[in-house]
């Protein structure tokens, strides 16, 4: 395959308020979540302090990014924004590694004021000295965190960063790193009420294919999560949660169950129905029983459950006792020469009313 090459003066959109300002101060606060539990699966809850991380456009100290290498070449850009030398420490999550499912493997690396690097998923090296880390072969996909070294002179939020995947066929997914800031700032809390997660598609341009891409982990220190045994659960079957629903452009809904996401081969990338199949042909929909007509367009409304975690993400009977958070990225394209990649929206419902998430 023909190597991309990235562009390094990317710029990315950066948002601020006077509210943000003061509350980005108050570094290392997790708002606690309330217990979900369902009723079908009573052992299985959060306990406490995740989010559903949305933002893609402020400074951040956590980078979440989804690389691909099935016929397929990654790169992921991470960029130092502050006056300060900062260390960082990059996680990777093989999902379909031969060795061992959403296989981990990390190192640590060195950002200069202002430094710009790129990753190349299959020939990773080191900014700092070149040195080559974590070999990734083709076929198989997963996760990138990047996450800050806090120290006593750390600056506050310095990393941005976007990722590219670029597939032989020649179209590409291109869109920035989802940020998690130390704080609850840059993601939604997960404590008030329920939570929608929101997506939206369109055929038109021949868009018929789909990676419906979920990451899930926990955060054991403000530099170290773990994703291995991590998942969050969308939809419900009973009262306390609704299904999940897919509406085509003419507002006809559809019901779709419920779904889940965790770092496992066939539960992060998925598609969305029948009508938008995945990309690498993954067999995991969301709406096994949904098809659209032709160049229709249309949303999914994926109304968050709870998170769970096994052993391995040191949950007990399921629940989480680290942190759990989700990344959502819908990619799109026709499979011969353009596609598109963003994160996916979120609805905050604020005990009863509707509300959009600020």
């Amino acid at each position: 395959m023909i190597k991309g090459k990235l562009m390094n003066n990317t710029k990315t959109r950066r948002k601020g308020s006077m509210l943000q300002d003061s509350l980005s101060k108050i570094k290392y606060l997790f708002v606690l979540a309330v217990l979900l539990v369902m009723p079908i699966l009573p052992m299985q809850a959060m306990a406490g302090g995740g989010a559903l991380i949305d933002i893609t456009d402020v400074g951040a100290e956590r980078l979440v990014n989804y690389w691909d290498t099935r016929t397929r070449d990654t790169f992921i850009q991470v960029t130092n924004t502050s006056e300060s030398t900062i260390n960082i420490h990059v996680q990777i999550f093989d999902v379909a590694s031969p060795f061992e499912e959403c296989e981990p493997c990390d190192f640590p690396d060195v950002l200069t004021p202002h430094d710009t690097h790129v990753y190349d998923i299959e020939d990773i090296v080191r900014n700092i000295d070149g040195t080559p880390r974590c070999p990734i072969g083709e076929g198989t996909y997963g996760s990138m965190v990047i996450s800050l070294v806090p120290s006593a002179s750390s600056p506050d939020y310095p990393l941005i960063g976007m990722f590219r995947i670029i597939d032989e066929l020649g179209y590409e997914y291109r869109t920035n790193a989802a940020g998690k800031e130390v704080d609850t700032m840059g993601s939604r809390d997960n404590g008030e009420s329920g939570i929608h997660e929101l997506v939206n598609f369109s055929e038109a341009n021949g868009h018929n294919l789909s990676d419906l891409v979920g990451i899930t982990y926990i955060e054991t220190s403000p530099s170290n999560v773990v994703s291995k045994g991590v998942t969050a659960h969308f939809g419900g079957l009973g009262d306390l949660v609704e299904e999940i629903m897919i509406y085509d452009e003419n507002e006809g809904p559809t019901s779709c169950g419920q779904t889940e996401f965790t770092c496992a081969v066939g539960q992060m990338d998925k598609a969305i129905d029948n009508s938008l199949p995945n990309s690498k042909g993954e067999n995991n929909r969301i709406c096994n029983a949904n098809t659209l007509d032709f160049n229709t367009a249309g949303w999914v409304d994926m109304p968050f459950n709870f998170f769970s975690c096994t052993a391995q993400a040191g949950g007990v009977l399921g629940v989480c006792f680290n942190p759990p958070f989700f990344v959502g990225f819908l990619g799109l394209n026709n499979g011969d020469g353009t596609g598109s990649m963003d994160s996916w929206w979120i609805k905050h419902y604020y005990y009863g009313s509707a509300e959009p998430g600020t």
